[in-house]
């Protein structure tokens, strides 16, 4: 469930044979779109119809409201122990009213250790791990990407994109020869705004 699109459709999948939907309206804030970019699954059950849980730290978040938020519902419960909680859901508070990165809190500036360190675990996880990572040689190692502002981001099995959550730069196909702190520049020179 580490692929956006495969927990968008965990929401259209059914489930021993009867289709189970996402209960809620639209016009609510959890919708299958913001709870899968949250990093939520639907994991539905009889007893829990609106069952959602995160691909990273498993929390099973049910009984959803009309005003609940996914990424301050995750961010709450769970930004000490889960990485995405903390990167993902954690960048709303790491702005201001106009969009702007401030950082009100320095130990979430993307250049602090622990920082770093959240971008590292998303590199493996249930059942995934950095393919590079096999090649200590690799240019492009899960460490190298982490330090580097990126995060695991996987489009599909056996996909080495790493995302930089700030600017919104996706990179994949790393050669063993690349270093992603000299890719990146070199790639994307007119995304001045990154803080990274």
């Amino acid at each position: 469930m580490e692929v956006l699109q495969n927990r968008l459709d965990s929401f259209l999948k059914q489930k021993r044979g009867k289709a189970l939907k996402w209960p809620h309206p639209k016009t609510w804030l959890a919708t299958p779109e913001t709870l899968a970019e949250a990093g939520f699954y639907f994991d539905p059950s009889t007893d829990d119809p609106d069952n959602a849980t995160c691909f990273m730290c498993n929390k099973q978040v049910t009984e959803w409201a009309e005003d609940d938020d996914p990424f301050d519902i995750h961010w709450k419960k769970c930004a000490k122990v889960c990485a995405w909680a903390n990167l993902r859901c954690g960048l709303r508070r790491d702005a201001d009213s106009d969009g702007s990165y401030v950082f009100p809190d320095k130990a979430r500036l993307p250049t602090s250790k622990a920082m770093e360190k959240a971008r590292l675990e998303t590199f493996a996880g249930q059942g995934w791990r950095w393919k590079h990572d096999k090649n200590k040689k690799h240019g492009a190692t899960s460490k190298k990407m982490a330090h580097a502002g990126f995060v695991f981001t996987p489009t599909e099995a056996d996909d080495d994109t790493g995302t930089c959550l700030y600017c919104e730069i996706a990179l994949g196909n790393w050669d063993e020869d690349d270093d992603p702190m000299y890719v990146r520049p070199r790639q994307y020179r007119e995304i001045p705004t990154c803080v990274l």
